[in-house]
């Protein structure tokens, strides 16, 4: 649920997903108390690598209630710190290659401007 395609040259556009964007802006930069408004110094630029994962963290929370059939899953930090950390190792898998690194960079550059 992290990726959005492919690119022209066939590699995979990696925690791109409109889902994700969608929720990054609406949550961290819609409205007038927003975290991008009370921490402008950290959201300015570009969305944070701990913002994207949270978000991808609670589209996996949404996901497991979808999975059992409607019925309410808890957010709990001692249940979901797994998905979070894996996300984030993700993150620094991406990272490791230029191309991957920086397509994710030019998306949290581009939400942060959207969400501004």
């Amino acid at each position: 649920f992290l990726k959005d395609g492919f690119d022209e040259e066939g590699c995979t556009n990696n925690l791109a997903h409109l889902a994700l964007s969608a929720l990054i802006i609406e949550f961290f930069y819609t409205g007038t108390n927003t975290i991008a408004n009370l921490f402008p110094e950290v959201f300015q630029s570009e969305v944070p690598c701990a913002a994207v994962a949270l978000t991808t963290t609670a589209i996996k929370v949404a996901l497991d209630e979808v999975i059992v059939e409607g019925k309410d899953v808890t957010f709990k930090h001692d249940v979901y710190v797994d998905v979070y950390a894996d996300i984030l190792g993700l993150m620094s898998k991406c990272h490791t290659s230029s191309i991957h690194c920086a397509k994710t960079k030019a998306c949290h550059v581009q939400w942060a401007k959207i969400g501004r």
